[in-house]
């Protein structure tokens, strides 16, 4: 379903029918009306705010936003293995191996054999590591504060707790509990 839009089937009565027509184009939607729904326009926030973000942390600390997801997974769970840091970032098996590699190269993660399976790493983050987090959750508090500053607070709360809520229910869902 479109966001701003009734469901499919929705007979509007002949009066409203120029207003909906009329809101469309103000909120951009095209000929296929595209920018009305709502999984356009979560891609483009979250697109907007990366960007964003990347142009703050790649000179602040050489990392963009998916090594430093990364690099909080691990040490907000240190000894975190790779499988739970997967399903826990949602980034792909390879790029996150990469990711992963390249934390260890800059010496801000550590890997050591899990003692119950050698087939399997755990993941720790190293003192600068933990610098590193902290020092870019600082960066990113900022960002986002000001990304978000036409939003009051209410609103940035709202937003909060409806995607939160969002997040909860698909990951329920992707577990089989939804």
């Amino acid at each position: 379903m479109r966001a701003g839009t009734p469901p499919a089937g929705h007979k509007g009565k002949p009066d409203d029918r120029g207003q909906d027509e009329d809101q469309a184009k103000h909120d951009g939607g095209g000929a296929n009306g595209a920018a009305l729904y709502l999984t356009f326009k979560l891609d483009l926030i979250k697109s907007e705010m990366i960007s964003r973000a990347n142009a703050e942390y790649r000179p602040a600390f050489g990392l963009d936003v998916r090594s430093l997801r990364v690099l909080r997974m691990i040490c907000d769970a240190p000894g975190i293995t790779a499988s739970v840091l997967k399903e826990q970032t949602l980034i792909e098996k390879t790029m996150l191996s990469k990711l992963v590699a390249d934390l260890i190269e800059r010496k801000l993660v550590r890997r050591s054999i899990h003692p119950d399976d050698a087939r399997h790493f755990q993941l720790w983050p190293t003192a600068a590591g933990k610098r590193t987090r902290v020092s870019s959750d600082e960066l990113g508090q900022s960002l986002e504060t000001e990304i978000l500053s036409m939003l009051s607070t209410e609103e940035r709360s709202q937003l909060n707790s409806i995607v939160d809520k969002l997040v909860d229910e698909f990951r329920k869902a992707a577990k089989g509990q939804g």
